[in-house]
């Protein structure tokens, strides 16, 4: 398939210093930490945010949070709620903030919320080794009548054969378990794992582990062709059958494939490589999917496609700088699934490594790089492409740089950017399109 084929590019643009965005497009910034002073209140927020009832936002940052130590000596990060204020703008509060002991250190995953309002997420664990509880965990974040957040372990993962470093978002199933991804660890050399946290019938009691499926377990580690390295998390649909990305692996070794995960009778998985990617249409997803009603699933490359300005230095041999793309799987009538996709050039933005969100024929992203060079906002409608914003339009990129994450609520778009803002230490931002 020739490049863009699928979604054809057409850019709007409007200059505006180093960046542009569209001509009616608002942004704003909300919050932009360390306005409380210092890091206590979070350093590189992760997204995407999800929202309450009430307008309330919810998301992790990675550094931060005023507990410090050898293992995380720029604080080991939050779990925050950003709130609108009665007399306008908005406020910041630290629900939880982590230290290297039993809860955990270093969440880059969003958030989920289950029926009874308690908060669920990963940490990642230590940056340089992997020795329980610091190869990640599963935390539950559970409200209190007088507002106070309390944090409970629900997992702690203990590296190879069991996984490691879960870098991504949970999803639950219609009988209260939890499924993710660690991207190493696993029984097969630490290649990663899928798993299941399953709950006990007590009351806040333990859960149970289980590892449905650890890659590269197809080619050896040569190849690793059923896929290796699972960075994002996993999307479930109707039937119960899991969906992701691996970074790496499949046919072409370097580019990754998308995956499902289906039970069997006797508790078993058996995992089907749905599409491998390729240099030329782009590959190395480090997002996870999005359904739409039609059973489409649709995703983002990190890398691969075209090489263009403001692009990503990363080479993922034997290849060199490309900007990555959106892509749609479609499934055939008769099997299979085919893949059509958009690929960026750098100037509409470039290294997307966030999810989509559907919003009927629309879909909405963000990208790390590209645009004035330090990421972009955008929407795809049916064959045409728009750059909403570009970061780094205001001076010192006090509007932040490197968003990650989209969550759309409803006719505004709302995210975070990790880095820039007036302490350079990331914003929470709104986009009106």
């Amino acid at each position: 398939m020739r490049p863009a084929t699928f979604w054809t590019l057409f850019i709007v643009l409007v200059g505006l210093g180093c960046g542009f965005a569209s001509a009616q497009v608002r942004y704003n910034v909300l919050y932009t930490f360390g306005t409380n002073g210092g890091t206590n209140d979070g350093w590189q927020p992760n997204g995407p945010l999800i929202v309450d009832g009430a307008g309330n936002m919810y998301g992790t940052t990675f550094f931060g949070g005023g507990n410090t130590s050898a293992l995380c000596p720029d604080g080991c990060g939050t779990v925050f709620e950003i709130s609108p204020a009665a007399g306008g703008g908005w406020t910041e509060t630290v629900l939880h903030a982590f230290a290297d002991g039993q809860d955990g250190l270093h969440p880059l995953s969003s958030l989920v919320f289950d029926a009874e309002g308690n908060l669920y997420g990963t940490t990642a664990g230590s940056l340089t080794e992997c020795q329980a509880p610091n190869c990640g965990t599963v935390f539950e974040l559970s409200p209190s009548p007088d507002s106070f957040w309390t944090e409970t372990v629900l997992y702690s993962f203990a590296g190879p054969p069991d996984g490691a470093a879960p870098l991504d978002s949970l999803v639950f199933d219609a009988d209260g378990n939890l499924y993710g991804t660690t991207v190493n660890g696993g029984a097969d050399g630490g290649y990663g794992t899928v798993f299941e946290l399953s709950p006990s019938s007590l009351p806040r009691g333990n859960w149970t582990e289980s590892i449905l499926y650890s890659f590269c377990q197809v080619g050896g580690v040569q190849e690793c062709s059923d896929g290796a390295y699972p960075s994002a998390g996993v999307v479930l649909d109707s039937s119960g059958n899991l969906y992701g990305t691996t970074t790496n692996g499949g046919r072409a070794k370097f580019w990754g494939v998308a995956y499902e995960l289906s039970p069997n009778f006797g508790g078993a998985w058996t995992e089907t490589v749905l599409y491998e990617f390729e240099v030329k249409t782009g590959g190395a997803p480090e997002a996870g999917l999005s359904f739409d009603p039609e059973g489409n699933l649709y995703g983002t490359v990190f890398s691969g496609g075209l090489s263009g300005p403001h692009c990503s230095e990363e080479n993922y041999p034997p290849y060199s700088i490309a900007c990555g793309g959106a892509f749609r799987l479609t499934p055939k009538a008769g099997g299979g699934w085919s893949e059509g996709s958009f690929l960026f050039s750098g100037q509409d933005g470039g290294n997307p490594s966030s999810g989509l969100v559907v919003n009927g024929s629309s879909v909405y992203g963000t990208t790390l790089k590209g645009g004035g060079g330090y990421g972009t906002v955008f929407r795809i409608t049916g064959k045409n492409e728009a750059a909403l914003y570009s970061f780094c339009s205001r001076s010192n990129c006090e509007d932040g740089s490197s968003p990650d994450g989209i969550t759309l609520d409803g006719d505004k778009l709302y995210g975070v950017a990790q880095l820039g803002g007036a302490y350079s230490q990331g914003v929470v931002f709104s986009i009106a399109p």
